[in-house]
């Protein structure tokens, strides 16, 4: 399996000084439906704040289409991880990589 960083697919995002992508652990997400025609999401981001002070989020509108391809995109995600995992089990020490 090609190496998703190195082929160029993740160029554009944040990475740390020893070139990993840099990602914050998800807390907790919601939705919200208004209307007819687009979904609220709510994701709490980042380690979990002191007492009194605001929890990182990040707020989005998504249109119907939008939903469908963030469904769609995590359901693929969901499938390779687990994929990922049982190859990990069929050959202990394989996959272990981190981004």
């Amino acid at each position: 399996m090609t190496d998703p960083i190195r082929k160029g697919m993740f160029d554009d995002w944040e990475k740390d000084a020893n070139g990993h992508l840099k990602v914050w652990p998800m807390n907790a997400f919601t939705t919200a439906l208004f209307g007819a025609e687009a979904v609220g999401l709510r994701l709490e981001i980042g380690a979990a704040p002191k007492p009194g002070e605001p929890v990182s989020a990040l707020q989005l509108v998504l249109r119907p289409e939008q939903v469908r391809q963030l469904s769609h995109a995590l359901a693929e995600a969901e499938a390779r991880l687990a994929d990922a995992h049982f190859t990990v089990l069929a050959n202990p020490g394989a996959g272990s990589g981190n981004a």
